[in-house]
This record gives C-alpha cells, structure tokens and sequence, in this order.
C-alpha cells in the first residue's frame, strides 16, 4: 500500500460514480474526502440544497463562478489545512468545462479520469429525471454531444483513464484503488 499519493481529482461525467468511488478508497487510504458539488453548496451559505437547483435558479454562468470559488477555496484553504495527509476531490461533472475552476484544480493533484459507457450513463441520469443540462426536445442526441466534449476534455486533463462499468462500486473501486497503486508506483 502506497503511504501517501497526495490529492487525488476524480472527475467524469454525471452518474459514473465518482463520489461513490472517491468516498470508498479514501476510506481505504484513510484519507479526506471532499465533494465539490458539496464545496459549491457551501459557497452558497445554505441558500440551495442542490446543484441542480442552483443551475436551475442562477443559470450556468452564475453557478461556473460558485464553482471556481469553490475550487479556489479548497486549493487556498483546505489543502494547507491537511498537514501532508492525502485527500480525494470528487469533482462536478461538468467541472472539466469550467475553465476557472480547473485553472486552479487542475494540475494540483493526480486527474482520474472515472469513464463509463455512454449508454449506462445515459441510462442513470434520466432515471432521476431530465436534468437541466439537456433540452426537452432531445436529451439523448444533447447527452451524445455532451458525452463526446467531456469525454475529451477530462481524457485531456487525466493522469489515469479508468473504465468503470455496472459492477458493484466496491468492485470497482478496489480496480482504481490498483490502477492508481499502479500508477503511483511507477
């Protein structure tokens, strides 16, 4: 077991399991877990109690800048406060878009890039409903075009490309925990 791989960014798009993933193997590492869905909220001061509310509410440009503070508010006062101990940031999963936000994240830690098949995500995002992100006229063509961008983006981005697919989470989680022992190692 690796002691320490530092601060570790999990991002992938919405429902791949990231934060599933992240809160397991900072367990596993003893590590700190952070959401920045959850570092958002904060920001807010309690004014939401989602996400999705506050893209509803305030729109896309108004919840970007909520989420580069968040970003820079945990770089500039939560990292220093882990005395050398490690921690996972699961990130939102539009962040990789957020130039603001990854201008500040995006090279302070090792990027994992959490990949799933398309159609499983699909899948398990509209079984909580159509988000805001993608029109009532047709969401799956949006999804497609959206899936195809971040795919990029967060393949640009990471260190690590890591297939998940519709295992139990602690299957794959014990997977990354490997891949980034792996990785680490070399």
């Amino acid at each position: 077991m690796i002691c320490c791989m530092g601060i570790i960014l999990i991002g992938g798009l919405k429902h791949c399991g990231k934060s599933t993933l992240g809160r397991i193997i900072a367990g596993d590492l003893d590590y700190r877990f952070y959401d920045m869905d959850d570092l958002v909220l904060k920001e807010t001061g309690g004014a939401w109690t989602s996400v999705r509310s506050i893209w509803q509410d305030l729109g896309k440009d108004e919840f970007m800048l909520l989420e580069e503070d968040a970003a820079r508010n945990f770089i500039e006062w939560v990292v220093p406060d882990l005395d050398g101990r490690g921690c996972i940031l699961s990130l939102g999963g539009g962040t990789v878009e957020n130039s603001g936000a990854m201008a500040w994240i995006g090279k302070k830690g090792t990027n994992v890039y959490v990949r799933a098949d398309e159609e499983l995500l699909y899948s398990r995002i509209m079984t909580g409903g159509r988000p805001p992100f993608l029109s009532g006229e047709n969401p799956r063509e949006d999804f497609a075009r959206l899936y195809e961008k971040r795919d990029g983006l967060y393949s640009d981005y990471a260190h690590l490309v890591h297939d998940v697919d519709d295992s139990p989470a602690a299957i794959n989680a014990q997977r990354l925990l490997v891949a980034l022992e792996k990785y680490h190692a070399r």
